[in-house]
Formats: structure tokens, sequence, C-alpha cells
């Protein structure tokens, strides 16, 4: 039997106490692509990919999906790339560059940002950007870590703060409101 290893880096859903680790990522893959309304056919855009968790599953689940991942991590590229070998999945691309200097001129029916939208300093310039990128009828996902009031630059508690020092680094990140894209509504056809 083939075994193929698949990372999260995003979040989980547990249902109840009883549900598992895997469960509760399959079960957050599958609430993602319910609430993004994927249908098989539709080309999708998974912006920092992490290690292809949710991207992998949309290409498995749905085989006539071209599914798409940019990060900025050779490393991630070439590991999610390898499990889609695994899997002989032949829906899936990666493209290993910085978003923010990324150009195409694809477009896509399905984008998918989850725990990436902090990285960007420039939120406005980011949904410009993505928005040239959608079909004209197509849908942006954002998933984000938030603040129930107020945006904020995330910083270290102290130097002991194991949050700054495995999971978000020193300085690299915002923490959104939770209304902060509310303020980005714009016409975002072309």
């Amino acid at each position: 039997m083939l075994e193929v290893l698949i990372l999260i880096l995003g979040g989980c859903y547990f249902k109840d106490e009883s549900t598992t680790l895997d469960e509760a990522e399959e079960a957050s893959h599958e609430l993602y692509c319910e609430r993004a309304q994927i249908k098989d056919g539709q080309t999708v855009l998974d912006v920092g990919c992490g290690q292809g968790g949710l991207l992998l599953h949309i290409a498995q689940k749905y085989k006539n999906c071209h599914v798409t991942g940019i990060t900025n991590s050779n490393a991630q590229k070439n590991y999610i790339v390898m499990q889609a070998e695994k899997l002989q999945l032949s829906n899936v691309d990666v493209i290993s560059a910085d978003v923010t200097k990324f150009e195409t001129e694809k477009t896509f029916d399905r984008i998918f940002v989850i725990e990436a939208i902090e990285h960007m300093k420039n939120i406005k310039l980011f949904l410009k950007k993505l928005s040239s990128w959608m079909e004209e009828d197509g849908l942006l996902f954002v998933d984000h870590i938030c603040n129930k009031t107020f945006n904020y630059h995330f910083e270290a508690l102290d130097e002991d703060d194991w949050y700054s020092g495995f999971i978000l680094p020193k300085g690299c990140v915002t923490i959104l409101s939770a209304s902060a894209l509310l303020y980005f509504q714009v016409k975002l056809i072309k």
C-alpha cells in the first residue's frame, strides 16, 4: 500500500471531543471546500499553500479541477510535487515565487488565502493583485488569524515567548481585526 504523509499547517475542525487529528484535518478541508463552493472542473489557486494539505485534498476529491499552489519556499514546493506524484495527481501545479512580485495572465475560479494574508504588508495592493487573477464570477476565500477589534503588528511577549519563536517570528505578521477586510471592498472585477 502506498503511504503518503500530508502535513497540515492550517487549522483543524473538531466536530466533537472524540474527533481525531486526521478526522479534524479532513473536516477542515471539507469545510473550506464547502464554503468556497468548490465544484469539479474549476481552476483553484492556493496562495501560500504550506505543505499542500488543502491543495492535495482538492486535487484528489475533484479530479477535474486544476489546482495551483504558490509558495515562496522551494522545500514546500518540492514536498508538494513529491506528494502529488506519489498520489498520481496530474491536476496539480506548484509555483515557487514571492506572491507580491509574481505576475500571471491566468485566472482562477477560486482563490484560497489561508493564514497567509497576515504576512502581507499592503493588504489593498495584495487584494487588488488577487482580483486580477480571478474569473469574473470567481470567489476569494480568506482565512486569517484575527483580533476581535483591532489590527496590530505581532510582537513577542518576551524573549521566552514560544509562539513567536516557532510559529510567527517576531515582526513578520500583522494580525487583522475580524472586520478588517470589510474596509477593502472595492469592485474586484476587471
